[in-house]
């Protein structure tokens, strides 16, 4: 027979009975919480938020993914979560504040994937003034499906949409880490992908070669190498498309979409 439930004791008071989620309109935030005490939620926070308590992350697993320590994403955590309960419990209002640099930014929140026109998670059209994008290849045309183990990056300038420059830098692969690799192959497994020890040094020298470049495309790359290319400050672009020329077409255009669900 199973046990009787205890009666649980609840002692505080809900001041607030309701959350209502709105977009980034100004003006009907002021109509819904006009006179309420606003609490913010920083890029990092929410993100901090989301790896702990929606994906079910250990600290040690979300503190990497992040590029920061365990010790200061327990700090965060805790932080966020004071916030999150002082709205709920005593009926203050949240807003979220959205990343601005692309290494602060987890790709694509929610709401973007869910967009009208299905291009949520794609890039805005590109017209900037010497802007370089970089694609992984083996033979200059084609996106290589394998981030770690492709030989070059084709890095194109583009200036007012248009490709003035195209050029192919040499990329360290995973055989000239063949010893280090075969030496902590399978040890961090418990924190995904390209999270096991020394792999964030050898993206960092993967990396080296593209520092100026504002974005990099691939066909697809673990889960490590996507956070470590996104903590040099380059936004990666996992993509379905096979030639480098149509992939750039699309980027420029701004329909470029990225498939972070094709991680591993």
């Amino acid at each position: 027979m199973p046990r009787p439930c205890c009666v649980r004791r609840i002692v505080s008071e809900i001041r607030a009975c309701s959350i209502l989620p709105f977009m980034e309109d100004a003006q009907l935030a002021q109509e819904l919480f006009a006179g309420t005490e606003l609490i913010a939620l920083e890029p990092d926070e929410v993100e901090a938020l989301r790896l702990a308590d929606l994906e079910g992350l250990y600290q040690e697993q979300a503190a990497r993914m992040m590029g920061i320590s365990r010790q200061t994403f327990g700090r965060i955590l805790e932080r966020t979560r004071k916030k999150v309960a002082d709205a709920l419990l005593n009926g203050k209002a949240l807003k979220i504040e959205r990343a601005k640099a692309p290494c602060l930014e987890r790709p694509p929140f929610a709401e973007d994937r869910d967009g009208a026109a299905g291009l949520s998670n794609s890039i805005q059209p590109q017209e900037g003034k010497n802007m370089k994008i970089a694609f992984i290849s083996d033979d200059g045309k084609t996106i290589s499906r394998h981030f770690g183990r492709a030989a070059y990056y084709v890095v194109l300038t583009i200036d007012d949409g248009k490709v003035v420059q195209r050029e192919q830098r040499p990329k360290l692969s995973h055989g000239h880490f063949a010893g280090q690799h075969e030496e902590h192959h399978g040890h961090g497994a418990e924190a995904g992908h390209g999270f096991e020890p020394g792999a964030q040094e050898r993206h960092a020298g993967m990396v080296q070669p593209i520092l100026d470049c504002k974005t990099l495309v691939a066909g697809g790359m673990g889960a490590g190498a996507y956070a470590s290319i996104q903590g040099a400050g380059i936004e990666p672009i996992v993509t379905d498309m096979q030639l480098i020329d149509d992939a750039l077409a699309s980027y420029i255009a701004g329909t470029l979409a990225d498939h972070p669900e094709y991680l591993h």
